[in-house]
């Protein structure tokens, strides 16, 4: 028999107990005009939800912008990509640094030697004391997807999109050390084998 979680999961519907401490109208009361990274897809879940809060929010569909650098041909003597390229592929965050970031599904679009670079560019657009949000596929246990997610309340997901897609798994080990400085604060893992993580 399925379990209540499970049959959330199957219906769209995703309980975060993550995302409170990110989300929260307490904390995000606190941070005054908190400025927020979405590096999913605008959905009216999400815009709705931060309509009701004092945040100043800035989309980006990171996924239709890294595929590109995802999908390019490498050997084993290929760099990996550095933070200019992701500075190239962001020009809108240029002189920007923000309060709160989620990052969804899109760490999954990056092998794991670009992840470095990518982490120390997006320090680079962080305020002290960010925090941030995101999921780790790191086990086979489904068929890989890329997920859009919007976000109907501090602690509900509603899952808007996805297609089949090759994604790299990443295990928590790896993010760790690409993301220094940043720390995987929280994880719990789901069901269909991704977890979700908070990081500052």
């Amino acid at each position: 028999m399925a379990t209540a979680s499970a049959r959330r999961e199957e219906s769209g519907v995703l309980r975060s107990r993550l995302l409170p401490r990110l989300l929260g109208a307490e904390r995000l009361e606190k941070l005054g005009t908190p400025h927020v990274l979405d590096f999913g897809r605008a959905n009216a879940d999400s815009l709705g939800y931060f309509s009701n809060h004092p945040c100043r929010l800035q989309v980006l569909d990171a996924a239709e912008t890294l595929l590109p650098l995802a999908k390019r041909p490498r050997d084993a003597d290929a760099p990996p990509a550095g933070v200019a390229e992701f500075d190239a592929l962001f020009p809108e965050l240029a002189g920007q640094r923000f309060d709160i970031v989620l990052l969804w599904d899109c760490i999954n679009l990056l092998p794991v030697g670009d992840l470095p670079a990518f982490f120390r560019f997006l320090g680079e657009h962080l305020h002290d004391g960010c925090r941030g949000h995101g999921f780790i596929l790191h086990k086979r246990t489904v068929e890989p997807r890329l997920r859009h997610f919007g976000i109907c309340a501090e602690d509900t997901l509603k899952l808007i999109a996805e297609q089949p897609l090759t994604l790299h798994l990443h295990n928590r080990k790896a993010i760790n050390e690409a993301m220094d400085p940043l720390a995987i604060e929280h994880a719990v893992l789901h069901g269909d084998g991704r977890q979700e993580f908070l990081f500052r």
